[in-house]
C-alpha cells in the first residue's frame, strides 16, 4: 500500500467523519432558535406582553384606598380643627364601601360636621343606582376592555409570527435551492477539469493541436466564473437565513448540513380541509372576533349613559360621646339632549359593519388566495414529473456527445452544449421544487401555521 494510497484514505476518512457528526438541518430544528431569545421574534410579540400588563394597571381601579385629612384653622372670629382616616373599597358592580373615625371641632366647613371630644366612627355606602342594574360601570369597562386588548394582542402576535414563519421557512428553501445549484455548477466544473487531463494526453499523442488545450482552459475559467456567481447567490441567501435565527456562519458550518431540496416532501392538500383549518385557525380572524367583543363591551357601557346619574348613598355614624346617627342622601344628573350617547351608538353601529365587511373581505380573499395556491400547486408538480423525463433525456444525450467526443467525431464546443444545457434542465427542475414548497409553505400560511411559543 502506497503512501499516496494511505493519503488518500486519512483524506477521505475526515471528511466522512466531519460529515457525518453533523446535523441535518431541517424545518424542524428552527423551533430551537426561533425562541423570544431571538430578536425578531420578540419584537413581532412584545406588544402583547405590554397589553397583559396592563390588565394589572387596570385592576388598580378595584384597590382598597387609605385616606387621611387634617386640617386647622385659627381666624380673627373662628377657630376649628378637623381629622379624619378613612378606608374605600370599590366592588366590581360600582358598589363602594367606607370606614372611617374623624373628628371635628369648633366652627368647620365641612358640611356641618361636628363631633364630641372623642370623635365618630363611620361606615357608609355609596350606590350607582344604574350601573348596578345595567352591571356596568367606568372601573369595570376600564378592566374588562383591557382583558380584550390583551386577548387581541395575542391574536395580533400570533399573526405577526405566522407572516414572519412563512417568510423564514421560505427564506431556507431558497438557500437549499442555492445549495444545490452551486453543487451542480462544481459538478459541472469538475467535468471540465477532468476533460482537460484526457484532452493534454490526446495532445501528447498527437491525436488533438495544442489550440484543444486553449479552449479546455477557456472552457474551465468560463465555469469557474459561473461556480463564483453562484457562490455569490448561495452565501446572501445563507446570510439572509441566519439573521433570522441570530446565528454566526461559523457556528452552522461546524454543526449543520443542508439536506438536498429533492429529499422534503411534496404534500397532499385537500381543499375543504384547508378552508376548514383555517378558519379555526387563523390569527387575524381571531383578532376580528376580539374586536366584536370590544364593541359588544363598548355598548354594554353606553348602555349606561341611556339612563341618568342616580347615586345613593348612606353613612351610619357611632359618636363616642353622642351616640348613633345617620345620614342619606341621593345624587341625579341627565343630560336632556343625550347627544353623547345617541352618537357613540352611532360609532359602535358603524364599527360593527365595517368589522363585518372586513371579516367578509378577508374571508373572499383566503379562498381565492388557497384556489390559486392549490391550483399553481398542482401545476408545479405536473413539471416536476415531467421534468424527471426530460432529466433523463438529456442525462443520455450528454453521454452520447462524450462518447462521439472520445472516438473524434465531436468537439469541445458540442461537449460545451450538452453539458450547460442538462445543468439548466436540472436547475428548471430544482426551481419546479422550490416554487412547489414555497406555494406549500403559502397554503399553511393561509390556513393559520404560526410558531409555537
Amino acid at each position: 500500500m502506497t503512501k499516496t494510497f494511505l493519503r488518500y484514505l486519512i483524506i477521505i476518512f475526515i471528511f466522512s467523519h466531519d460529515a457525518f457528526s453533523k446535523e441535518i438541518f431541517t424545518v424542524d430544528h428552527l423551533k430551537h432558535y426561533l425562541t423570544e431569545e431571538n430578536p425578531y421574534i420578540y419584537t413581532a410579540v412584545g406588544k402583547q406582553y405590554i397589553d397583559a400588563a396592563r390588565i394589572q394597571s387596570a385592576q388598580g381601579g378595584f384597590d382598597t384606598k387609605l385616606s387621611l385629612e387634617y386640617d386647622k384653622k385659627e381666624y380673627p372670629i373662628s377657630t376649628g380643627q378637623f381629622s379624619d382616616i378613612s378606608f374605600s373599597k370599590p366592588t366590581e358592580n360600582g358598589t363602594e364601601f367606607i370606614v372611617g373615625y374623624r373628628n371635628a371641632e369648633g366652627i368647620q366647613e365641612y358640611n356641618n360636621i361636628k363631633t364630641g371630644s372623642e370623635g365618630e366612627l363611620r361606615v357608609g355606602v355609596n350606590v350607582p343606582v344604574f350601573s348596578l342594574l345595567n352591571g356596568m360601570n367606568e372601573r369595570k369597562y376600564t378592566l374588562d376592555a383591557a382583558k380584550i386588548n390583551a386577548t387581541q394582542s395575542t391574536y395580533e402576535s400570533q399573526n405577526n409570527l405566522r407572516n414572519l414563519y412563512a417568510h423564514i421557512v421560505t427564506s431556507y428553501y431558497q438557500l437549499l435551492y442555492y445549495n444545490e445549484v452551486l453543487n451542480l455548477e462544481k459538478r459541472l466544473l469538475h467535468k471540465a477539469t477532468k476533460r482537460k487531463k484526457f484532452i493534454e494526453k490526446r495532445v501528447r499523442s498527437g491525436d488533438l493541436s495544442d489550440v484543444a488545450i486553449l479552449e479546455s482552459k477557456q472552457q474551465i475559467i468560463n465555469r469557474e466564473q459561473r461556480v463564483l456567481r453562484t457562490k455569490n447567490s448561495y452565501t446572501q441567501a445563507l446570510q439572509i437565513f441566519l439573521k433570522y435565527l441570530n446565528m454566526p456562519q461559523k457556528e452552522f458550518d461546524l454543526k449543520y448540513v443542508l439536506p438536498s431540496l429533492k429529499m422534503l416532501k411534496k404534500e397532499k392538500i385537500i381543499f375543504q380541509d384547508v378552508i376548514s383549518q383555517a378558519l379555526k385557525s387563523r390569527p387575524d380572524l381571531k383578532a376580528l372576533e376580539s374586536q366584536r367583543s370590544k364593541l359588544d363591551l363598548d355598548t354594554a357601557y353606553n348602555s349606561v349613559s341611556a339612563y341618568p346619574k342616580l347615586n345613593l348613598f348612606a353613612y351610619g355614624v357611632h359618636d363616642i360621646k353622642y351616640g348613633e346617627g345617620i345620614k342619606v342622601g341621593l345624587q341625579f344628573d341627565i343630560p336632556l339632549e343625550r347627544r353623547s350617547y345617541k352618537g357613540k351608538m352611532i360609532e359602535i353601529q358603524k364599527g360593527i359593519t365595517q368589522l363585518e365587511e372586513e371579516k367578509d373581505r378577508l374571508l373572499l380573499e383566503l379562498k381565492t388566495n388557497l384556489k390559486n395556491l392549490m391550483y399553481s400547486l398542482d401545476i408545479f408538480n405536473q413539471n416536476i414529473d415531467l421534468g424527471y423525463k426530460e432529466t433523463k433525456i438529456v442525462e443520455s444525450l450528454e453521454e452520447v456527445e462524450n462518447k462521439k467526443y472520445e472516438v473524434g467525431s465531436s468537439d469541445l464546443f458540442q461537449i460545451n452544449q450538452r453539458e450547460i444545457g442538462t445543468l439548466e434542465v436540472k436547475r428548471k427542475q430544482l426551481e419546479y421544487y422550490l416554487n412547489a414548497l414555497m406555494i406549500q409553505q403559502a397554503i399553511k400560511k393561509e390556513m393559520g401555521e404560526f410558531i409555537i411559543l
